[in-house]
């Protein structure tokens, strides 16, 4: 019996020696926790993790810091309370096994007469994060950027998830409540940088093929659709306010991928002090996915490199070093054989290579424990070559055709100074300077037996000069926010003086808000050396009014509701033309003088109901009807170039958690739906068009005719596997699943001699491994 005692203790001690080792994996969770209003640090902030058991919690110290250790990987909550402040929740983080979560959390406080404030806060992460911004603003994640399908890891694709967005198959230009895209901001670190997209304005002024951005580097970021707050200029349809994650300053950790269209390889880590790195390199090409795109493909390739220094002292501020670059090359061979010529695409020589960048010197300061001031130093610029080589019909000579050289360069110079007055009223005030240099030159020919014609070649610089002041006041359920932009750009000598007023009442679970700003936008720097007289030509403005409606339904349900009206005025446009600026997507030929008489408008609903992941799924349904009209140079009333009329979304996952005694292992699902109207195009001019050949259409009847309807679904499957210290992921994301053709506009057919539909069915497909260590 005492020997069955024995090896039976034996036994058990072995087993529980392997449970032991056998644990599940762990990860720390730390960050800082600051005042949203002063961005001081706030000591004493009580954090606990939910649904933990045993109960798992700390508390931030002197320098609002803190840390939670051995929490299990998988899907957490956090939520943050401090007597005085409304409590906040983190809600559904995703912890993996290799790598340490950092959150930087912001506390609003609160102007009731309570001790503490206690509420019972949903898990809505919907709320910008800037504390300024009350309507038409939402925040988004790179997390979502990789989950979402479509999302593509791209950002500007994720934001054509939002109600008022439509995307496009083949890019990722954003076309915002009716608006051209480009007029929209992209701004990085708080400052403004160019179009942050692989092969960027060569089809689309303001979008390019897929980002130059990765989620790796990326941290949460504010996305705006209209009446943005007045820290913002020049920009009249949106605002993509993105930020820059910091680097792990205490350990090493590093994350390769391969997939195939490329590879993707970043890491971080400390580097003395609390002082961190963060870099991130992609290479990719489309050759391997060659057969499922259009013709030509096989030679697009690109490569994309950010990086990120911080370095935090006890008293002279933070210290930031940031950079984003990136080349690319487009382009093909035309067909040698004349007999082989179906389209006039067929006998094209193109070749195009474009390039983007910006680096930054970055210093923030707290002044006390109620203001900051930040200052930024920015370098940016971009660029592209166009060279577009002809067969003359018989195909003896190859002649060139079209030439466009394209750089534009920056430095800007950024202070801002956020001041919290009082618990009830917070100022930020700041002012900047652009110095803008460019190189521009075009060239065309029509004519193989002529010379290219002159279009355009200049050569220099001038100043775009910005300031602003705004406040927020909070009264209980009142929140009023409201300042002024001023913007003077010295190549036209054009002023702008821009006021912006927002209203937010909030009782319950219930929010009503009304907005209204006013801005301008510096317009493409072709259409003022176009002619001599177009240095003359003012800002093009555009006033925004919203109404809004939103309610938190149930704590993960979040539905929300707004009415818009843009009108935009001082408009550059043809005389006598149905032309507008309103309507540009690829204009580089432009050589007549306009004026600032052009009009428009912009108006409808967009609806948005979203359930946020929570116990293992999520979805969004974003709906949008709206009307966009113009009026060009002979004051004619059409609908604009980008009037889809109306825009559906439908998005969703499902996320399974499956724990072992050495690993917890994640599998999801996620599919989308997008459905639009086509874009608006001119009539062909058939007579034109037969006798020459070549698709010309009829600008009389300036977007007359509507595309055919857009319905296309994406998918994003996802296996993860967390062990100890060490994370893989299995990933296949496709662009486009259901095979529909885009629609191009008309073509030419030169065997056939008639006009045809242009299509194409577009799929991007990505299978991708990732490690992380």
């Amino acid at each position: 019996m005492k020997y069955i005692i024995y090896w039976g203790t034996v036994i058990v001690c072995l087993f529980s020696t392997v449970f032991v080792n056998a644990q599940v994996p762990t990860q720390t969770i730390r960050g800082q926790v600051t005042d949203a209003a002063s961005g001081s640090p706030l000591a004493g902030v009580s954090i606990l993790l939910l649904e933990s058991d045993p109960v798992k919690g700390t508390s931030t110290d002197a320098n609002g810091r803190f840390s939670l250790h051995q929490v299990p990987v998988g899907r957490q909550t956090l939520r943050f309370s401090f007597v005085g402040y409304e409590t906040h929740v983190a809600a559904d983080i995703m912890v993996g096994s290799a790598r340490e979560v950092v959150l930087n959390i912001t506390m609003t406080e609160s102007v009731t007469e309570m001790e503490e404030v206690v509420v019972n806060p949903g898990r809505i992460k919907n709320q910008p994060i800037n504390a300024m911004a009350v309507s038409s603003a939402r925040q988004l994640s790179m997390e979502e950027a990789s989950r979402y399908a479509g999302g593509f890891d791209d950002p500007a694709r994720l934001a054509a998830s939002f109600a008022g967005v439509a995307g496009n198959l083949d890019d990722n230009a954003l076309v915002i409540r009716g608006n051209a895209p480009k007029g929209m901001l992209w701004q990085m670190e708080g400052v403004e940088i160019p179009t942050p997209s692989h092969f960027a304005n060569i089809t689309v002024l303001g979008g390019g093929g897929i980002t130059a951005l990765s989620s790796q580097l990326v941290a949460d970021s504010d996305f705006y659709t209209g009446a943005f707050p007045a820290e913002y200029g020049n920009a009249l349809s949106g605002v993509f306010d993105l930020n820059l994650r910091n680097g792990n300053n205490r350990q090493y950790e590093h994350t390769v991928e391969a997939g195939i269209i490329g590879i993707d390889v970043a890491s971080e880590g400390p580097i003395a002090g609390d002082a961190s790195y963060l870099f991130n390199y992609r290479l990719s090409t489309f050759s391997l996915i060659a057969p499922l795109l259009p013709d030509g493909a096989d030679l697009i390739r690109y490569q994309n490199l950010s990086y990120k220094i911080n370095v935090p002292t006890r008293k002279a501020g933070t210290f930031s070093l940031w950079g984003i670059g990136a080349n690319d090359y487009s382009g093909g061979p035309p067909e040698d054989n004349p007999e082989d010529w179906t389209y006039h695409y067929d006998r094209e020589d193109v070749d195009s290579p474009t390039a983007f960048g910006a680096a930054g010197f970055k210093h923030r300061l707290l002044l006390g424990k109620r203001a900051y001031l930040s200052t930024s130093l920015v370098g940016s610029g971009s660029g592209f070559n166009w060279n577009l080589d002809r067969y003359t019909e018989d195909g003896s000579t190859l002649y060139p055709r079209e030439y466009i050289r394209s750089r534009a360069w920056k430095i800007t110079a950024k202070s801002v100074l956020n001041t919290k007055v009082s618990g009830s009223h917070t100022n930020r005030s700041g002012a900047l300077v652009n110095r803008l240099s460019y190189r521009q030159e075009s060239r065309y020919s029509d004519d193989p037996s002529e010379p290219m014609r002159l279009i355009l070649d200049e050569t220099g610089h001038s100043y775009l000069y910005q300031a602003f002041t705004q406040s927020r006041f909070d009264f209980g359920k009142f929140l009023i926010t409201g300042g002024f932009h001023l913007q003077h750009f010295e190549l036209t000598n054009a002023t702008s003086l821009e006021p912006r007023l927002a209203v937010q009442f909030k009782p319950n679970k219930n929010s009503f808000s009304l907005a209204y700003g006013r801005h301008s936008q510096v317009e493409p720097l072709s259409i003022y050396f176009a002619h001599p007289d177009n240095r003359s030509l003012t800002l093009t403005k555009a006033d925004h009014f919203v109404a809004g409606y939103s309610r938190s339904i149930s704590e993960n349900l979040f539905m929300n509701l707004e009415f818009y009206y843009q009108w935009l005025s001082h408009v550059p446009v043809i005389p006598d033309s149905s032309f507008s600026a309103l309507n540009m997507e690829e204009d580089w030929f432009l050589e007549e003088r306009m004026e600032n008489d052009g009009v428009g408008e912009n108006y409808g609903v967009d609806f948005t109901l979203e359930r946020n992941l929570s116990n293992g799924w999520y979805g969004l349904f974003a709906g949008s009807l709206f009307e966009s009209r113009y009026k060009g140079g002979d004051q004619v009333w059409r609908n604009t170039r980008f009037d889809r009329g109306y825009l559906v979304t439908l998005l969703g996952g499902k996320e399974w958690e499956f724990r072992d005694p050495d690993r917890v292992r994640y599998f999801s699902i996620n599919a989308r739906l997008n459905m639009m109207g086509g874009k608006r195009i001119s009539p062909v001019d058939r007579m034109r068009t037969f006798e020459e050949r070549e698709v010309f259409y009829d600008e009389y009847r300036a977007y007359a005719n509507q595309e055919p309807d857009v319905v296309f679904g994406d998918i994003t499957l996802e296996y993860r596997k967390n062990k100890k210290n060490i994370a893989t992921v299995w990933a296949l994301q496709v662009i486009n699943v259901s095979g529909y053709q885009q629609f191009y506009g008309y073509v030419y057919n030169l065997k056939k001699e008639r006009i045809e539909d242009d299509r194409e069915a577009v799929v991007v497909p990505n299978l991708s491994y990732r490690i992380e260590f």
